[in-house]
């Protein structure tokens, strides 16, 4: 047998999808059956830093394979799998603690118009987004720079009453070209949710905002739209910016409690602050 190198030329490839993804049941006309080599002795190093993979090397026809989701996570990238088109994306992550470039002073101004949040699909995973439609339409910058994308040298947009920032779709055009994110149609939720996976506390969320969605106070109707809650720092804790049928603007903070129901699991109890509207500065009952 000849005696394979001590370290061959590296390849990061998705074939080696085992590893890494639950790559599902695939044709036998796409598998193909190879002897690899597994080199347990082999070491790795990452910026000058050794790292332990949890899924050693393989060696096969000379050439090194890692496993791409590990080592991704390693060199700073998001690694998505795709199983409906056998696709795997990987995506540079935005660093969160990277400033914000420029000062108040540079960003085009704009106000709430016509928002909206929906899931949106990009490079194999979903994601949150708020939109703004007024002369165009503008994507919420911590929704967009969450999905990977750089906006380095993108002109942002301040929103006037809740000072978020925002970025064109124009702008963003010359960053995504031919690939921008679409409606994600596997998760079509009415109401959106940042930053929470929890099953429960998205119930909970979901079900305050569809039973306090219209009242009936005396003989006068209250609506109130639910646009989207965005998980803060403190744990159990969200921000919900809502609209009236005037399309007066206002923000809630809800917080969950956790309790226990009555056949001893965990369940949670939704409270509320009062109501601020954001438009006029002031707090209302």
């Amino acid at each position: 047998m000849k005696k394979l190198p001590k370290w061959s030329k590296m390849a990061i490839i998705g074939t080696l999808m085992g590893t890494c993804f639950g790559a599902g049941v695939y044709a036998e006309d796409v598998l193909q059956r190879v002897d690899a080599y597994i080199r347990n002795d082999f070491k790795v190093v990452v910026n000058g830093q050794a790292v332990k993979l949890a899924n050693p090397p393989l060696i096969y026809n000379n050439t090194s394979y890692l496993p791409v989701k590990e080592l991704g996570g390693y060199l700073g990238a998001v690694v998505n799998w795709q199983d409906s088109t056998k696709t795997i994306f990987v995506n540079p992550r935005v660093n969160p603690n990277q400033p914000t470039e420029g000062t108040a002073s540079n960003y085009l101004e704009i106000t709430l118009q016509f928002p909206y949040a929906q899931y949106m699909d990009y490079r194999g995973a979903t994601y949150p987004m708020l939109i703004n439609n007024t002369d165009q339409v503008y994507y919420r910058l911590i929704d967009v720079e969450r999905m990977g994308i750089r906006t380095d040298g993108l002109r942002k947009a301040k929103e006037k009453f809740t000072e978020q920032l925002y970025v064109s779709e124009t702008e963003l055009k010359n960053v995504w070209g031919n690939e921008p994110p679409k409606i994600s149609y596997t998760n079509f939720e009415p109401i959106v949710v940042t930053e929470e996976n929890d099953p429960l506390k998205l119930k909970k969320l979901k079900e305050y905002a569809e039973d306090f969605r219209y009242l009936q106070i005396g003989q006068v109707s209250v609506a109130s739209n639910p646009i989207i809650f965005d998980k803060l720092k403190e744990e159990n804790t969200y921000s919900y910016l809502t609209s009236d049928e005037t399309g007066h603007f206002y923000r809630t903070t809800i917080t969950l409690t956790q309790t226990t129901a009555w056949n001893n699991t965990i369940d949670y109890f939704v409270g509320s602050s009062a109501k601020e509207d954001i438009q006029a500065g002031k707090v209302t009952k």
